[in-house]
């Protein structure tokens, strides 16, 4: 008799397959099939022996289940990205089985298709929260999960679409959940989380102290602590609605930061570790903020001079460019004619001083509406060619780079900086979003790997970049964790 991970159709439905990666654990793998009608798009995961061995000594039961597993779907037509949200951990008692209780499938709006990059494996440009790794079966972060729990009580829900809308509403059995909405909830449940754990954190030290200390510390002076219930639930109201509630220079919060802001010096002697954290905390927290904020305008359809001036506010989106240190030497630069920061003839988005050696590199900005390829195929079907906004950029920035380096020498001396070079200039062009077919995608790629002195990058790639430092940031194998969420959770 042949065994469950013998019989997975490959294809399921009929159409084009694309095997989109292996998960190195238990050898279970992913595939991408198109219909033939190219209007619908699957990702299926296929179970292997190893995961199907692990997961029987787990105590799993397959008899209701159908193979392969569906994870997701993208139509076409309304650019819909559609999860279905599966515990995928073969070595788990939960392998195969949904996440939540009624919420079976969740969507989002105006993505692009499912792809499958060899040496990077899939990427979801999901909102923040979400999971979206396929072999974490997607859903969301186990912090949040409480959000899914709340919908439990909308009777015949059995979806969740992340959209557009301005209000939460419900069509049929589809709950409408708008974003910004989603992430205004996301936070205050993080924020009451953080606050919970500090609380019982602070909790558990004093207990120690107290139990631990007074024999070996003379004159050891117990702490207060089983503070009440209501404490922790002041604690957890409060970090619920802080974000709105004016906050006065009075407030403890005030307080603690300038008293931080004034000891900075000696804490860094005293103990750096804990400096370092601080830090560390505060560049994640802001890092976050940068991506959600980046994420809203993006969809805004902003202008070339929004941009320009974005980035001068948030310079760090550029250093991150660049493999070497880098600072921002000036913005709207003169490259030819006169001095770097000075009207002149031609002029960059910006120059920065890239690594220890005053080197210059130019940045150009469009915006995230330009066009990246041509309306019609150059060699029909499938060849486009460069638009004029993208193959006149590329010129743009090899001119500047030209006028740059041949009037180094008298800029230098002009703005007395005789520290800037201009020995090998890198040139950065930001422009557009990826395009959503293959053939785009093919064109523009072979486009842009020809370009061996501009460097071309889209948007939404530059937030790619950025949410995955901050998923780097964000995981620590080597530290888990504590997650106590439970502990507070209503019975």
């Amino acid at each position: 008799m042949a065994e469950i991970w013998e019989l997975q159709n490959k294809p399921a439905y009929g159409g084009t397959i694309v095997d989109a990666g292996v998960n190195p654990e238990d050898g279970s793998s992913l595939v991408i099939e198109l219909t033939q009608d190219e209007g619908t798009q699957y990702l299926s995961y296929y179970l292997s022996e190893k995961a199907f061995n692990r997961s029987k000594a787990s105590g799993v039961n397959f008899a209701d289940d159908h193979w392969p597993l569906l994870l997701a779907e993208y139509d076409f037509p309304t650019r819909l990205l559609t999860t279905y949200p599966i515990w995928l951990r073969s070595n788990q008692s939960n392998f195969t089985k949904t996440k939540y209780k009624s919420i079976k499938r969740i969507s989002f709006e105006d993505q692009s298709p499912m792809d499958f990059q060899v040496g990077f494996g899939m990427f979801f440009d999901l909102p923040t929260g979400f999971h979206r790794r396929p072999f974490e079966g997607f859903g969301v972060d186990p912090r949040i999960r409480y959000i899914m729990s709340a919908f439990d009580e909308v009777e015949g829900a059995a979806g969740l679409t992340i959209c557009g809308d301005d209000e939460i509403s419900i069509d049929g059995e589809e709950i409408r959940l708008p974003e910004h909405i989603y992430h205004d909830v996301r936070l205050d449940i993080n924020r009451a989380h953080d606050a919970a754990v500090r609380f019982a954190n602070g909790e558990k030290v004093s207990y120690l102290r107290n139990r631990l200390l007074p024999s070996v510390v003379p004159g050891f002076e117990p702490d207060d602590f089983e503070r009440p219930a209501v404490d922790l639930q002041d604690t957890v109201r409060s970090a619920l609605v802080k974000k709105g509630t004016p906050r006065s220079r009075n407030t403890n919060t005030a307080a603690a930061v300038r008293t931080v802001i004034r000891q900075v010096d000696n804490i860094a002697k005293d103990d750096p570790v804990q400096l370092f954290e601080l830090s560390e905390k505060i560049e994640l927290v802001s890092l976050q903020i940068l991506i959600e904020d980046m994420s809203k305008e993006l969809l805004n359809g902003r202008k070339e001079g929004f941009w320009q001036e974005y980035f001068v506010q948030n310079p760090f989106v550029l250093k991150m460019l660049f493999g070497l240190p880098v600072i921002v030497y000036t913005d709207q630069a003169s490259v030819g004619g006169m001095g770097l920061k000075r009207s002149g003839e031609k002029y960059a988005d910006y120059l920065l001083e890239a690594g220890l050696l005053g080197n210059l590199g130019i940045v150009e900005i469009k915006t995230t509406e330009t066009p990246l390829l041509t309306k019609d195929p150059y060699r029909p079907p499938t060849l486009y060619g460069p638009s004029t906004d993208l193959s006149g950029g590329v010129n743009q920035l090899l001119d500047q780079k030209l006028r740059l380096i041949k009037g180094i020498a008298a800029k230098k001396e002009e703005d007395d900086q005789p520290h800037i070079q201009a020995w090998s200039v890198p040139c950065i062009l930001i422009i557009g979003r990826l395009p959503e077919t293959h053939d785009l995608k093919r064109s523009f790629e072979i486009y842009r790997g020809s370009q061996r002195d501009v460097l071309i990058i889209t948007f939404n790639e530059l937030l790619a970049k950025l949410k995955a430092l901050h998923e780097f940031l964000s995981t620590r194998p080597d530290e888990p964790k504590e997650d106590l969420s439970d502990q507070f959770a209503d019975p």
